[in-house]
């Protein structure tokens, strides 16, 4: 049996004509992401995935050639894994080739099984309203797999890649996932017109879809409240090799206190993820000492990024202080897989020493609505830490009590990839999906405001010290989206799954 497993797995990565193709498709899907941000290429690259789908003859086929368009497009688009591995964590070079291509099939297998399903439903005997129907729901349900599975992993949601199209007057509505079933549908919709010639059937979907977003992005979900609050977000570009230097915790913890001071006008004013190159407890009786002092004096509210832990020193966390009230802490709850922890111990403890990674056992937070929330400049706030950015439902349990969002984050670990622009796209989609603006301060980029459209309001070159001076408007109410999550979408996802299975069965039963 493990001799036709391994001849299965190998038959998976030889290579065809086929698989050249969906390969390529899924190259071109990077380019619908930022920092290229050709939203066209995702319904291009989704289009072509779902041709080569039409011409598979087996399930195997289905998930091989969706396997590979996953290779091409997490290949490049998720190739900053390396960079963090190899760069910064001190990992041999053969060691972390391994590892970001265990990563990125890992990633492609969700494409696979999405191919799998969708050519277990679809045969070239089938409707063409089959195509238009199951294509996009196996390519959103396997969408949501994969952000939920282990601790969740949602990078490149193509929902992601119409943050500034009609199509994302769905997030709102239905979320990312949304978003990604829209732009899904548009690509199956063309399929069917260039494959079957149906033009009136598919450009009727066409347009209703498209209509439909336009009109949703039309809804004023949330209602401005109060003044603008004057923020400051702090950007010390500090890189990643040199940031846990001993001579260069001094200078940095400096330079954060000296730009703060020069910020006291502001309302509020955040440092990023993990500014602090040490422990809370540490700093706060030493480098810290004078400064957490005044704090409280001080008219601003000041967050501080730094990890903490509990008296016992046997539980990590990556938190957020309140400078000014230091037993006001956010602990981050969402903890990156296989980095901040590892989802089976028993197994990764050996990894994790090969690896060097350090604070590799962080412990979540309660990720309560209270424990998400703090009072800044009036206003209850919503906070998170980097990853958690990507996750709009748990976002979504701060609202509606908290007016803005603040969330910070430490790109360094990815510098000069694709990966920060990437993260910035997600929290556009963020505040597209929960109808309130995002304050968003990082080490070395990118820092910006984003406005209740996904736009950015204010931002400062990305790999440079700055601070963001900037205004951000609180918003009462809640969207669609923010207060029902993800059920509208899964159960959509149900229904046209359920449909088809009855529509088979009925199929059976007559011949």
């Amino acid at each position: 049996m493990f001799k036709r497993f391994f001849l299965g797995v190998l038959q998976i990565f030889k290579p065809n004509k086929q698989v050249f193709i969906a390969l390529s498709f899924g190259v071109l899907a990077v380019a619908a992401f930022e920092p290229i941000g050709i939203a066209l290429a995702a319904i291009i690259s989704l289009a072509g995935l779902f041709w080569v789908w039409m011409k598979s003859g087996s399930l195997f086929d289905g998930f091989k050639t969706g396997f590979w368009f996953g290779l091409g497009m997490f290949g490049v688009g998720a190739s900053w894994l390396m960079s963090s591995l190899y760069l910064y964590s001190n990992i041999p070079l053969i060691l972390s080739l391994l590892a970001t291509f265990i990563f990125v099939a890992f990633l492609a297998s969700f494409a696979g099984l999405a191919g799998l399903l969708a050519s277990y439903f679809y045969n070239k005997k089938s409707p063409n309203f089959i195509l238009v129907l199951i294509f996009p729901a196996a390519w959103v349900l396997l969408e949501w797999t994969r952000s939920t599975i282990f601790g969740g992993f949602p990078f490149l949601l193509i929902g992601n890649s119409h943050v500034h199209t009609w199509l994302a007057g769905y997030a709102p509505v239905l979320g990312v996932l949304g978003v990604s079933w829209a732009v899904a549908l548009t690509a199956a919709a063309l399929v069917w017109i260039i494959t079957q010639k149906s033009w009136l059937a598919a450009s009727t979907i066409l347009a209703v879809v498209w209509a439909m977003g336009l009109s949703l992005k039309q809804i004023e979900w949330v209602s401005p409240i109060d003044s603008p609050v004057k923020v400051a977000l702090l950007q010390g570009n500090i890189s990643q090799d040199q940031k846990w230097l001993p001579e260069v915790f001094i200078p940095s913890l400096s330079m954060y206190v000296d730009l703060t001071k020069q910020n006291l006008d502001a309302d509020l004013i955040v440092w990023p993820e993990t500014a602090v190159a040490s422990y809370f407890d540490r700093v706060q009786k030493g480098a810290l000492r004078s400064f957490l002092k005044e704090a409280p004096l001080l008219d601003a509210d000041i967050l501080i990024g730094v990890i903490t832990r509990d008296i016992d020193k046997k539980h990590y966390y990556n938190a957020i202080v309140h400078a000014n009230n230091p037993e006001q802490e956010y602990r981050k709850s969402r903890l990156v897989p296989f980095s901040e922890y590892f989802p089976f111990p028993a197994l990764m403890n050996q990894l994790s020493e090969w690896f060097n990674l350090p604070f590799s056992s962080f412990t979540p937070g309660e990720g309560t609505t209270e424990s998400r929330l703090m009072t800044l400049a009036g206003h209850e706030v919503g906070l998170s830490i980097c990853f958690e950015a990507a996750f709009g439902a748990e976002l979504a349990l701060s609202l509606p009590r908290a007016k803005f969002l603040v969330t910070i984050s430490n790109d360094a670990w990815f510098a000069h990839t694709l990966q920060p622009a990437q993260q910035l796209q997600d929290v556009q989609m963020r505040a597209l999906e929960l109808g309130r603006e995002i304050a968003r301060s990082t080490n070395t980029g990118y820092t910006a405001i984003i406005d209740i459209t996904g736009n950015i309001k204010y931002q400062i070159p990305a790999y440079e010290e700055g601070v963001l001076r900037g205004e951000i408007q609180p918003y009462e109410g809640v969207t669609f989206f923010a207060e029902w999550k993800h059920i509208p979408i899964l159960a959509m996802l149900s229904l046209i799954f359920g449909f088809i299975i009855a529509k088979r069965n009925i199929g059976r039963k007559k011949a």
